[in-house]
């Protein structure tokens, strides 16, 4: 499946357009239902899990969709692309200089495993800093990592 990330507007997934602030029950007719849901901070969050616990979407208490997460790694089925450029396919470091010529302020204080890119709400994390590729990307709603 092809899967296209727009960061702070949308996943596009083959013909089917999931966007930030969209409410769960409009994903749902656009996905079915979920496989997996997960009730976070005792109900001020949900995560619903797609694609065999590949995709997560975390809904904000008011049911909109606040943040997309690919989380299955070169070994899933959902391949994301960013910028024209397949992120698990991609060497992690050069991921990282893709992504800071769209934005410079970084958060690289768990530099090798864990990177927000601040402007454009896009966070990368991998198990350990000796595997090459990536595996996990996430976009968030505008200033989803910045925190006060």
């Amino acid at each position: 499946m092809r899967a296209e990330v727009f960061p702070l507007e949308k996943i596009k997934l083959d013909d089917k357009e999931i966007l930030l602030g969209m409410k769960a029950d409009k994903v749902q007719e656009l996905l079915g239902k979920p496989d997996r849901f997960f009730e976070n901070y005792g109900g001020e969050s949900y995560r619903h899990f797609y694609f065999n616990s590949e995709l997560g979407l975390d809904f904000d208490k008011d049911g909109k969709l606040e943040f997309i997460e690919f989380l299955a790694g070169i070994e899933g089925i959902l391949r994301p692309y960013i910028y024209g450029i397949s992120v698990f396919e991609t060497d992690a470091d050069e991921l990282i200089e893709i992504i800071t010529e769209h934005d410079r302020e970084v958060d690289d204080s768990e530099a090798g495993f864990c990177y927000s890119f601040l402007n454009v709400s896009i966070g990368l994390w991998r198990e350990n800093d000796e595997e090459k590729h990536w595996n996990t990307i996430g976009i968030g709603m505008r200033d989803y990592y910045k925190y006060e």
